[in-house]
């Protein structure tokens, strides 16, 4: 698995820091689970002792509030960053779509990790419906900003977000080439307009470099 960045603490020094073992507890989460966050566990992955972890935090349960933070800080940033910068409808829906393939700077596996953990945990569950309350308030903003009425631009935004949650939740069996087969039918579909030939075009190629 490619290296996880940390985002919400500062870069580690020569000595095992907060960011590190923040990385163990989400390497460790994204692969089994949140029962397997355990401070002996992370401890042997990263060759550190029990007494060091307490050096930088004062219980595991800081520890998950630090992950929940970090999955906030990747994800939901990123997000809004995406369509804050469109400069068309066209791009900021496709943009959208774009990200959840783009390991380097949406970290899919940790988005679910955090929805399974929502179902066992409601505080959790309370954090994750914040976030995609807040998320799905960008999207609205991007409908907006193209002149969709407020109650239209939220409508679609709803049904945009929701589907793509949804679908990498089920992680259907369908090849990429398959799923862009449709990419015009689902954009007419998600906004009711036609999308460019030649943003398709570009997005296509762009897509590729991802899968």
């Amino acid at each position: 698995m490619k290296t996880v960045e940390i985002r919400t603490e500062s870069p580690s020094k020569p000595q095992l820091g907060r960011a590190d073992w923040l990385r163990a507890a989400i390497v460790c989460f994204m692969n089994e689970g949140i029962d397997a966050v355990q401070i002996t566990r992370l401890a042997t992955s990263i060759g550190a002792s029990r007494g060091s972890f307490y050096w930088h935090f004062k219980s595991r349960q800081e520890l998950l509030d630090g992950l929940l933070n970090e999955w906030s800080a990747v994800n939901s940033q990123r997000i809004k960053e995406v369509l804050d910068e469109a400069t068309s409808l066209d791009v900021g829906v496709l943009s959208f779509f774009a990200i959840w393939n783009d390991a380097a700077v949406f970290n899919a596996p940790l988005e679910q990790a955090v929805r399974d953990w929502a179902r066992l945990d409601d505080k959790v569950l309370a954090a994750v419906r914040a976030e995609d309350a807040n998320r799905v308030a960008v999207i609205t903003q991007l409908f907006h900003r193209f002149d969709y009425d407020p109650q239209e631009a939220e409508v679609r935004a709803r049904v945009l977000y929701f589907a793509q949650v949804g679908y990498v939740a089920m992680n259907p069996n369908e090849a990429e080439a398959e799923r862009m087969s449709r990419l015009e039918n689902y954009f007419l579909t998600f906004t009711g307009r036609v999308l460019s030939a030649d943003v398709a075009t570009s997005f296509r190629h762009d897509l590729s470099a991802f899968t």
